[in-house]
């Protein structure tokens, strides 16, 4: 064998470990860039935690362009009056992915909460998926509901 013939078989058997080095970059780039994607739902209260106490909660319903909205609770501190914990509660239920935000649809309904007179949170309910929007965020529900406000 002459030193051409040698040299080939040489380039050619580092041609295939060089394939065989991008193949297996792209396989763990592939693998890596799905297991982004499968983000673990979480519990409402990892996202937004009502402060201690909560005593009034107002919220915004919009609906077909129209705005109805509702108080929960009154500004006075009552032991007794546990009228926010239905809304406490629903909220710390329901599991939340985040998520991008998601093209607007027409028919959706929103709600908006405020809490000691600042924006808390939106539910959005668009018929068979809802998304709650925290500064911004937006986080799929994997258990929508609607808000127990009446």
């Amino acid at each position: 064998m002459n030193f051409m013939e040698q040299a080939n078989r040489n380039l050619t058997k580092e041609c295939d470990c060089m394939k065989k080095l991008i193949t297996l970059v792209l396989a763990l780039v592939c693998v890596l860039g799905l297991v982004g994607c499968n983000q673990k739902a979480v519990s409402a209260s990892e996202v937004y935690s009502f402060p201690e106490p909560t005593t009034m909660i107002t919220v915004s319903f919009y609906s077909q362009g129209e705005e109805t909205a509702f108080e929960i609770g009154s500004e006075e501190y009552d032991s007794n009056d546990l009228s926010t914990t239905p809304v406490i509660n629903w909220f710390y239920d329901l599991k939340l992915t985040a998520c991008d935000e998601p093209e607007a649809v027409e028919g959706s309904e929103s709600y908006e909460f405020y809490v000691k007179g600042e924006s808390a949170f939106t539910y959005e309910d668009r018929g068979s998926e809802a998304y709650i929007i925290i500064g911004g965020s937006y986080y799929k529900v994997s258990n929508p509901s609607a808000p127990p406000i009446n």
